[in-house]
């Protein structure tokens, strides 16, 4: 422990730390200050178009600040914070600016910058009250005797040299457990700086990526094995077929010069031949993907499957309708494969398949009455269906209960693609991607769930500012300010929770244009965000002594602004406006 204390004392990391606790204060005072007096002039002039330039250089301008922070992490505490920026597109400033735009850490630098004024300013008080008692202390007795009442210290006032000497040891204490404890907080605050600054790794991400790796490797095994079995049966069957129906025609042909009665019976033999080659490669060409389901339909290939069945099979639902062609094909093959599985492994007297749309789903279910005790990865072919469901975010699952037959559902989702009755418009490749109901509630739980501790977050460094505040006897509303700043951040990461979920498979159904259902949304959460805004603007007005009520400014440009877009056609007249004041 004591040598960790003195290898504390003598870094000059630890020294580096401390001063980026002193410097949090000050960048942190100057970033708020500047960012709340751009934004509220730019959204003020928005309604006169002035505002809009003022509003794009916020944008830069708090990309910058936020790499200067970056750079002074570096530079005090040693720890390198990468800049986490997609890379710009090629083309004309509006698509740039709208991939900065689009971009997370363009948001997540502006929370880290608004945040730096409550964080930085308590890490400076701490940093100076640690610092100022330590060193009053150590350096007491050469200056005791300089006020002329005394020194008071709180719980005394110190006017000798005795008292003074007294001081020297709680000084040195204080230095000495004080500085490190300063290092750790700044190495803390360090690697807050670093979740915010820096790129991140979603973990649900990564166990996705994880996932597709491996159902990629069995994808490719599959796709090999397929490959042989293909070329083992055209080599054993209608090659076999074809090389004896050239034979059969030869000798035909010599009989038949000949005189010979026999050949019209090799020649019909020949025929024969020839028909039983065409039914194998019709069979074999059914496998890599049916005529019958490009042509006619889920519903005629259900049937034909069922038909060619080598157990009694009913088809209870199929969909009259057309979907994608993806997920009709990976329906098809789901019912073709567990067919298959029955007349292999089951021992199945009857089956059942009902395919049909639920809930924005496609869901295919496969019942029979044979032995059960199948399962999920026991290549009987079922990890391959949950692979090609798996690629389009659907799901498999199996119930074969031992001597309860075997019941596969697979759930495979309708807006994995555009759906045949929506336009085909070109999205952004930002845009929001359109989830299952349960995929989209599954997520949201976790943004609510991240969200808490968030707001905890906000609620701790704020209950800390006003025990300062009130510690230090509460001589001014200097309060007000950090709160109004904590207040903006925790209701604008609120409001993009709780006003902006996921876009699910339910909420684009019956929707002719997915970019309407999206432009809508984008409505919806702009207005509430200009909302907050405008309530912090006022509550900035009120704090500064409810003078002059300038924040109307604010709120007319921000209903202007509400209105242009909700205006049809807005995202043109954008770019033309953009391309104007550029």
């Amino acid at each position: 422990m004591i040598d960790r204390v003195n290898k504390e004392l003598l870094s000059p990391r630890t020294y580096g730390s401390i001063a980026y606790l002193l410097a949090a204060g000050v960048l942190g005072t100057a970033e708020f200050v500047f960012l709340v007096t751009g934004i509220s002039l730019g959204v003020g002039l928005t309604v006169t178009l002035v505002g809009i330039p003022i509003l794009i250089a916020c944008v830069y301008a708090w990309g910058w600040l936020a790499e200067l922070e970056r750079r002074v992490i570096h530079a005090l505490t040693g720890r390198r914070i990468a800049n986490p920026y997609r890379p710009l597109p090629e083309g004309g400033r509006w698509k740039r600016l709208r991939a900065r735009l689009a971009d997370p850490a363009t948001w997540k630098d502006l929370v880290f910058l608004l945040l730096q004024f409550p964080l930085g300013l308590a890490s400076f008080v701490v940093a100076v009250v640690v610092l100022a008692v330590g060193l009053t202390g150590l350096t007491l007795p050469l200056w005791y005797w300089a006020p002329s009442d005394g020194h008071d210290i709180g719980v005394m006032t110190v006017d000798t040299l005795p008292e003074a000497l007294a001081c020297v040891p709680v000084g040195a204490l204080v230095l000495l457990l004080g500085i490190p404890a300063l290092a750790a907080l700044g190495r803390l605050y360090g690697a807050y700086a670093e979740v915010l600054l820096g790129s991140n790794a979603d973990p649900a991400l990564t166990a996705e990526v994880s996932d597709l790796r491996g159902a990629r490797a069995r994808i490719i095994e599959a796709a090999d094995a397929e490959r042989r079995r293909i070329e083992r049966d055209l080599h054993d069957g209608a090659q076999q077929r074809l090389v004896a129906l050239a034979l059969t025609l030869r000798i035909a042909e010599k009989r038949a010069a000949e005189g010979d009665p026999e050949s019209a019976e090799l020649i019909r033999k020949a025929s024969d031949e020839a028909g039983l080659a065409l039914e194998e490669l019709r069979d074999l060409a059914r496998g890599i993907h049916p005529a019958i389901l490009t042509n006619r339909g889920l519903a005629a290939a259900l049937h034909d499957l069922a038909a060619r069945a080598s157990v009694p099979v009913e088809v209870l639902e199929a969909p009259k309708e057309r979907f994608p062609d993806p997920v009709e094909a990976t329906a098809y093959f789901v019912v073709s494969e567990c067919l298959v599985n029955i007349d292999k492994h089951a021992g199945a007297s009857s089956a059942t398949v009902a395919v049909g749309p639920e809930d924005g789903n496609l869901v295919v279910a496969v019942r029979d009455d044979g032995v059960g005790g199948a399962e999920l990865h026991s290549g009987s072919g079922l990890q391959g269906l949950e692979d090609r469901v798996g690629a389009l975010d659907g799901t498999l699952s199996l119930e074969s209960p031992p001597s309860g037959g075997t019941d596969v559902r697979a759930t495979i989702p309708l807006a994995a693609t555009l759906p045949a009755t929506l336009d085909l418009e070109l999205e952004p490749l930002h845009a929001a991607p359109v989830l299952t109901d349960r995929q989209a509630g599954a997520l949201q739980a976790r943004r609510v769930r991240a969200l808490r501790w968030r707001v905890s977050l906000i609620g701790v460094v704020t209950a800390t500012l006003v025990a300062i505040w009130a510690l230090t006897g509460a001589p001014n509303a200097w309060i007000a300010w950090p709160l109004l700043g904590l207040a903006l951040v925790a209701a604008l990461t609120a409001w993009n929770v709780l006003g902006n979920p996921p876009l699910r498979a339910s909420d684009v159904a019956g929707e002719r244009s997915l970019r309407a259902v999206r432009r809508r949304r984008g409505l919806r959460r702009i207005a509430g965000a200009l909302a907050i805004v405008n309530l912090f603007l006022i509550g900035i007005w009120i704090a500064g002594g409810a003078g002059y009520f300038w924040p109307v400014w604010a709120m007319l440009g921000s209903a202007a602004g509400v209105g242009l877009k909700a205006l049809p056609g807005h995202h043109r007249l954008d770019e033309r406006l953009l391309d104007h004041v550029s």
